[in-house]
């Protein structure tokens, strides 16, 4: 009965010292897992891309056993959208999004990203861009310089061309209305000689503009429209095609180069995922917003998708501007000259392999 007794206490004793060890292990991994702070402007809606974002963070926490865990700002309630690039770089924030033209000095080549001409395709730009600096040295060099590493990339999508007075199909479709256009479609109005009179107002300002009738168009994001309601005073929506605004995620360099090789590691693999995920989500998105723009029951606009010819016509007029674009980023970084050839270039090819295979979550 002693003998018994004394081995049921040795059992006890063993399963308790295996939960003390169990417990203190996985207390020391909590205490060893560190917070990287993620800035973004977008609201914590359930909205495709942020679905990939927080799938993204988990990812990375499942894949560094727990080392690294992601806190999400939403809402710039961290850093001004503008100032991210700044905030990033000074270590407000460790990590987020950032629009390349707000850094401009800091950062001419990954402006190139910035597109006028070739496809705004959400899938096309990033995969593009993607290829066009896989192994290009000197945006290697521009990230070390500026403390900015590339994460990750995703697109805003396509531009839409938005009126009062009529669809804007082409140029000559201006016809001397007042209209916010962006900084490249300022200097294609005057290369080109358009009749069109610009208007500079804040994006916060479209509705309000439009409604009083102190613009009669402007040039933003498709994805944009239905949030903000501009269908409620636009009645024209066009889609050119062609353009687009890259977001480039980045992370504060020496954050990155205090994480071990095996969490580095994993923000690398997951990078072209986190692209395509974001490039899909940005494309559900659009078809969302496309349907809500023909189908509201109450605001309903004309959807026009251009022609082959008519995006041409677009693409021509705007080489000028943007030749002036890539010689002013060429004069801060003379690589931002093959940088944007090497972009183009792939713009065509994905739009070409996308026309003839589909996207790659269509392939399988």
């Amino acid at each position: 009965m002693k003998l018994l007794k004394h081995l049921h206490m040795r059992k006890v004793t063993y399963a308790c010292a295996l939960v003390f060890s169990v417990s203190m292990g996985l207390s020391a991994s909590l205490a060893n897992a560190r917070t990287l702070n993620y800035a973004t402007p977008a609201s914590p809606t359930d909205r495709p891309t942020n679905q990939v974002l927080r799938w993204w963070g988990d990812e990375i926490a499942k894949r560094t056993n727990g080392s690294v865990d992601v806190k999400i700002h939403w809402a710039q309630s961290l850093l001004k959208y503008k100032d991210s690039a700044r905030g990033i770089q000074s270590g407000i924030a460790d990590m987020g999004p950032m629009t390349p033209e707000y850094s401009l000095a800091i950062t001419p080549l990954l402006s190139v990203s910035q597109s006028e001409l070739g496809s705004g395709n959400n899938y096309i730009a990033v995969e593009a861009w993607r290829r066009a600096v896989d192994g290009f040295e000197p945006i290697d060099k521009e990230a070390a310089r500026s403390g900015l590493r590339p994460i990750g990339y995703y697109s805003s999508g396509v531009r839409v061309n938005m009126s009062t007075t009529r669809p804007y199909l082409t140029p000559d479709d201006f016809k001397g209305d007042k209209v916010r256009l962006t900084p490249r479609s300022m200097n294609a109005a005057k290369a080109n000689g358009w009749k069109v009179t610009p208007v500079n107002i804040t994006f916060a300002d479209f509705y309000s503009a439009m409604e009083r009738g102190t613009i009669d168009g402007a040039q933003s994001y498709l994805y944009l429209m239905p949030p903000y309601k501009h269908n409620e005073v636009a009645k024209y929506v066009v889609e050119p095609g062609i353009g687009q605004s890259m977001i480039v995620v980045v992370m504060n360099n020496r954050v990155w180069e205090s994480l071990s090789d095996t969490e580095k590691q994993v923000f690398e693999e997951l990078a072209p995922v986190f692209s395509e995920k974001m490039a899909q989500a940005g494309l559900q998105e659009v078809d969302i917003a496309v349907d809500l723009l023909n189908n509201s029951p109450d605001y309903p606009v004309e959807y026009y998708k251009l022609t082959d010819e008519q995006r041409k016509v677009w693409e021509e007029q705007m080489v000028p501007a943007v030749d002036e674009y890539i010689a002013d980023l060429a004069k801060r970084n003379p690589a931002a000259t093959e940088l944007h050839e090497r972009f183009l270039a792939e713009l065509y090819n994905v739009e070409e392999e996308v026309r003839e295979q589909g996207y790659p979550w269509q392939r399988n």
